[in-house]
């Protein structure tokens, strides 16, 4: 993970966005050396924020659990959607 002081990242900021995207990494502005914001590409944000969603309560957090278990256990069945 990058991290770029205040200065450099005022100066960079361009640059800086265009990384973030590009590598999906998130990069750390600090400020008088400690760790003030995170720059993140906005794909991986709203996948966070999706992921918080999902695990917000006990119920979903415990049947995504579940499905992931039964998927490492191969207990899957192939299906169609329906619309």
């Amino acid at each position: 993970m990058q991290t770029v002081n205040y200065t450099d990242a005022r100066n960079q900021l361009a640059g800086l966005m265009d990384a973030a995207s590009r590598d999906r990494e998130p990069i750390i502005i600090t400020r008088n050396g400690t760790g003030v914001v995170v720059l993140l590409a906005i794909e991986e944000y709203e996948a966070m924020e999706t992921t918080l969603h999902l695990h917000s309560t006990r119920a979903n957090a415990a049947q995504i659990q579940q499905s992931l278990a039964d998927f490492a256990a191969g207990k899957i069945q192939s299906g169609e959607l329906c619309d």
